[in-house]
């Protein structure tokens, strides 16, 4: 009996584990971020590539420092580690992610992660084969939808 409350007591623990690969947690020198992450610009983060911007409004944010806030009809860089109480996009596109990550609206934070469920895009090449990237009202990227009056 006492070997079958070990396994659940195991089984609890592992289950209770934080998922940290769909993550962009704030960090500081208070906070720091999971194995595997680096603190970039107040945000936990694999990495940034050396020319990733998103574009916001009549700006194009540098990621390494900053993210498109989307609140209503406004758009502007804040700081990555700024809470947005809209939309923030660390990401808009594959392009602004590494190491074959891709950029997704899975969370409150648009940014990049190993796999997601919604796609940010900024034409059909960053889409999977058979989807299309479609504008979506109020941000300036898109998502991979297999019809674009799916994507709304």
């Amino acid at each position: 009996m006492r070997g079958v409350a070990l396994l659940l007591l195991g089984w609890l623990v592992a289950s209770c584990a934080p998922d940290y690969e769909r993550s962009a947690f704030r960090c500081d020198l208070d906070h720091g971020c999971p194995s595997g992450q680096s603190c970039i610009g107040g945000r936990c983060r694999r990495g940034v590539p050396a020319d990733a911007g998103v574009e916001c409004g009549d700006s194009r944010c540098d990621v390494a420092e900053q993210q498109c806030c989307i609140n209503g009809p406004s758009a502007r860089c804040v700081g990555a580690g700024d809470v947005c109480p809209g939309v923030g996009a660390l990401c808009d596109g594959p392009e602004d992610c590494l190491g074959g990550e891709l950029c997704c609206a899975d969370s409150d934070t648009v940014a990049c992660f190993a796999s997601c469920k919604t796609y940010v895009c900024n034409d059909d090449v960053d889409c999977p084969t058979g989807t299309h990237c479609c504008s979506i009202p109020g941000t300036p990227w898109g998502v991979c939808a297999d019809e674009c009056s799916d994507a709304r």
